[in-house]
């Protein structure tokens, strides 16, 4: 999610928006301002320092709004190659390598793993064995799927 922000900048130029008067061009390229914030904490805290530095009659906010479309555009764009994983993969809930990848993954993301797992991978550059790991399984998934898109042999 992302949060936009349009703010007019300059006393003279605040006092004409509320008394709702036309801007030239030049003023809407020099004194409206639009800004983008990955969080509202962010955002809150740029005005904070605006105002701090500025005075309140400065600058005025005129249209804010939570950009939620773009991040949901993004998830549905977002290939979940787990879940292909799991519909594909042959006998996907008895797989050693699948359990392998979940420790993997678990500690990658530092999360706690049981001591034995831990001895077993602890000299390994866990990044670029999970990444092989995954790029197995998801080979091996991809290929049951074409297999059982394409069933009939072509001649």
């Amino acid at each position: 999610m992302s949060y936009h922000t349009k703010i007019i900048f300059g006393k003279e130029q605040v006092k004409k928006y509320h008394n709702n008067e036309a801007f030239n061009d030049c003023e809407k390229s020099v004194n409206f301002k639009v800004f983008v914030f990955e969080t509202k904490a962010e955002r809150s805290a740029f005005y904070k320092g605006i105002a701090e530095s500025m005075g309140r009659l400065e600058f005025e906010v005129i249209n804010e709004f939570e950009d939620k479309i773009n991040n949901e555009k993004e998830e549905e764009n977002k290939f979940d190659y787990w879940a292909f994983i799991e519909k594909y993969y042959p006998k996907y809930h008895s797989c050693d390598s699948i359990l392998l990848s979940d420790i993997l993954t678990r500690k990658l993301q530092g999360e706690e793993i049981c001591d034995k797992d831990e001895e077993y991978i602890k000299d390994w550059d866990i990044k670029k064995e999970l990444f092989e790991l995954d790029k197995d399984l998801l080979c091996v998934a991809f290929e049951n799927y074409f297999n059982s898109i394409y069933a009939e042999e072509i001649h």
